[in-house]
Parts: C-alpha cells; sequence; structure tokens
C-alpha cells in the first residue's frame, strides 16, 4: 500500500510531538489536510490518462477539442470510441486541412466514404453516364460521395406521422444527413478554391419481366416436380 501524506508527515514530526500525542489528536487534526492532499497527488499521477486518446473520458475529450482547437460538434449517436479517433488525429486532419488526403481522412473519421478528385480531367477518364467534372486547374476539388454517406430516406415516417397504405416505416439511422456532408466539406475548403459535390447513386438492375407459360385452356404449365414453367425477359 503506498504511502499516504498523512503517514509521511506524522512519521517526520519531531519524536517529541508524537510522543506526546497519545490520544493521536494531533495526527487527527492532520488528516484531513493530508487527505487533500493525496487527492491533488491522484490527480496529478492520472492526469496523463486524461490526455492520452486510449484513455480520456468523454467530458475532456470535448473539453481539449473545444479549448485548444475550437471543435465543439459531433453527430447524437457518435460513441466514445469513435470521439476518442477523431481526437487522436485532429492535429493531423488541421496539418491536412484542404488537401486530397486531408478531405479523405477527414470524412473518413465521421463515417463517409469519398474519392476526392483535384487533378486535371484527361480525354478517355471517364464512362459513359457519369457526370463529369473537368478539372481545368488548381482551384478545382471534386468529391464524390458513396450513397451510405447520406442514406437517410427522403420521407421518414415516424408514429402519428403516417399514411394508411405505406408497407413500411422508416426509422433513421447512425448516418450524416446531406447537409451535415456539406458543412464537414465546408471546413475542409481550401480559401479561393471551389468544391464540386457529387452523391453517387449506384444505377439498381433492371426489372425482370416473367411470363407464366400456359397451355391452350389458359391454365398454368407445370414441370414434373409440380413446379409452375415460366420465362424471364
Amino acid at each position: 500500500m503506498p504511502e499516504t501524506n498523512l503517514d509521511y508527515l506524522y512519521e517526520h514530526l519531531p519524536s517529541r510531538m508524537r510522543r506526546d500525542d497519545e490520544g493521536r489528536f494531533l495526527k487527527r487534526f492532520l488528516t484531513p489536510a493530508c487527505e487533500e492532499l493525496d487527492s491533488f497527488d491522484e490527480k496529478l499521477d492520472t492526469f496523463y490518462q486524461k490526455i492520452a486518446p486510449e484513455t480520456s473520458p468523454v467530458e475532456f475529450i470535448e473539453w481539449w477539442l473545444w479549448s485548444l482547437f475550437g471543435w465543439g460538434w459531433f453527430p447524437p449517436w457518435f460513441t466514445l470510441s469513435l470521439k476518442r479517433a477523431f481526437y487522436s488525429h485532429i492535429a493531423r486532419h488541421y496539418a491536412r486541412r484542404g488537401t486530397v488526403r486531408g478531405i479523405t481522412e477527414f470524412l473518413a473519421d465521421f463515417g463517409v466514404r469519398a474519392i476526392v478528385e483535384a487533378t486535371p480531367l484527361a480525354y478517355g477518364e471517364f464512362a459513359w453516364g457519369e457526370n463529369i467534372f473537368e478539372i481545368s486547374g488548381p482551384l478545382g476539388i471534386v468529391v464524390r460521395i458513396f450513397p451510405e454517406a447520406a442514406a437517410l430516406p427522403a420521407d421518414l415516417s415516424f408514429w402519428g406521422a403516417f399514411v394508411v397504405g405505406e408497407s413500411a416505416l422508416a426509422e433513421p439511422g447512425n448516418n450524416l444527413q446531406v447537409v451535415d456532408v456539406d458543412e464537414l466539406l465546408r471546413f475542409q475548403q481550401p480559401l479561393g478554391q471551389i468544391i464540386m459535390i457529387e452523391y453517387l447513386q449506384f444505377p439498381s438492375p433492371p426489372p425482370i419481366d416473367i411470363t407464366i407459360l400456359t397451355d391452350e385452356s389458359g391454365d398454368a404449365l407445370k414441370d414434373e416436380g409440380g413446379q409452375i414453367l415460366h420465362s424471364e425477359s
């Protein structure tokens, strides 16, 4: 058991004081002050844990980010582990702010996958059906956001806000809305440069037309196992 301030102080008093302290009045008198010193020592010994991203509690993470870097916004679903990851990267985010790598890593800490381009688009580097952005100089940045970054349904239905005939009620998920992604990119936008945002929409497969095969009487044809025969187009 580590030695307390009370033990140290009392043992280093002149022996006459300890000899005459038969009722331990002097020791009891020193106890409140020494316990306060013990609490100061404990805070000093564990201060590194409040700075280290791996062990810092949430209130210290938010305080350090706000007091040192001026950052005070997180989505309501951000967990402590996500805040610790962002806190551990904050100096790097500021150092790389506005660069292609910096924008990519900054969005990734908020769960947003993106393709960031800042080089001129040469002829032949596109596919039919894509939205084409021509970056003709050093002042243009294109950020392509993958769909899950803004996956919230456009028409959310909550209790008391539904229509008869709807098949399902949509609930908001743990992801960012479009306005949140726009604000994050605004924070990263370099002075005098233009950021063009494209929210990628992967095409859905074309519908399949199914035709049930029938006989002359209109009954569905079946195979030997009793399955209805059909054709797809």
